[in-house]
């Protein structure tokens, strides 16, 4: 992975990210996606169509990917939590920043909080360890 351009490319869409976010009026505003390439000495920010398949699963053009690449966008997850009795299972909204260059790929997600009559904050962001 070109680590200077993907990294410099993730710090461009996490800020990006959190401006939309400390922007949000309302606590139902939706992140909308996005994708960010290396354009000439600077870095492009492109808007994904709602509902396209890029916008939905970015893993799912990584075969088109020929340059470097960072999305942002909402996601809807999974969260399994084991205790002694059982495994609870529930929903968390996040904020993901998935990175792909050449067959390396670096997602790093935050959680969404929505509070009624608030705008929506975010959580940190994480990436696997």
């Amino acid at each position: 992975m070109n680590s200077a351009t993907v990294e410099q490319l993730v710090a461009v869409a996490k800020e990006w990210t959190l401006a939309r976010i400390a922007a949000a009026q309302s606590s139902r505003f939706v992140l909308p996606a996005h994708r960010f390439e290396p354009s000439g000495t600077g870095f492009r920010r492109s808007a994904l169509a709602e509902g396209c398949a890029e916008a939905n699963g970015p893993c799912d053009v990584v075969a088109r990917v020929t340059t470097p690449t960072v999305w942002s966008h909402s996601a809807i997850v999974t969260v399994l939590s084991d205790s002694e009795d059982d495994t609870l299972e529930f929903e968390q909204e996040v904020v993901e920043i998935l990175a792909m260059d050449g067959e390396a790929v670096l997602a790093e997600a935050a959680a969404v909080i929505r509070v009624p009559g608030l705008g929506v904050c975010l959580g940190p962001f994480h990436g696997p360890d």
